[in-house]
């Protein structure tokens, strides 16, 4: 995703807007691969302030998800708004900018940083997804099982003696 920005330079202050798309393939992130079921997209607009170029805009990307109740695969949409600033040479790195060179702009990097930082941690098919059966493991959204749910065994406090020092009323 190369950004033209020959005529923003000539024009400072001026907003120009874009768009763009572009197939990203699989990338590994958190241990885990990341697939796009749909070109990335990019709408946004830009201007150049004499020294850098402010970017604001929207994200689109379609993800190939794990459902983390049920475990189905689902497409999973996101939509991840953002506002960027790229400075001409060489990025410091305890600022929050992006560097550019010449008269073009590589929002790639951009992009994947937003995705990735906007990204959910656990993904769920839907809202009222039921899960998987913790006995059988059998899909609760498209059967029911005849397992009995578990009752879970309350284990006794490790502050429950020390009730025992206290008597109604009595001073200790």
């Amino acid at each position: 995703m190369v950004l033209p920005i020959a005529a923003a330079l000539k024009q400072p202050g001026e907003a120009f807007s874009a768009r763009m798309q572009e197939t990203f393939p699989p990338q590994e992130f958190g241990g885990r691969e990341i697939a796009f079921l749909a070109p990335v997209t990019v709408a946004f607009t830009y201007s150049f302030d004499g020294e850098a170029f402010n970017l604001r805009g929207r994200i689109g990307a379609v993800l190939s998800s794990q459902c983390a109740r049920c475990s189905e695969p689902f497409a999973e949409p996101l939509e991840i708004p953002f506002a960027e600033r790229f400075v001409k040479g060489a990025a410091d790195p305890d600022d929050d900018s992006y560097a550019f060179e010449g008269e073009s702009m590589d929002i790639r990097p951009m992009v994947m940083d937003n995705l990735f930082l906007n990204m959910p941690i656990r993904s769920v098919c839907r809202e009222d997804c039921k899960g998987l059966c913790p006995v059988c493991g059998c899909n609760l959204n498209t059967a029911q099982c005849s397992c009995a749910p578990e009752v879970p065994v309350e284990e006794p406090s490790p502050l429950a003696a020390l009730g025992s020092l206290f008597d109604d009323g009595k001073e200790v």
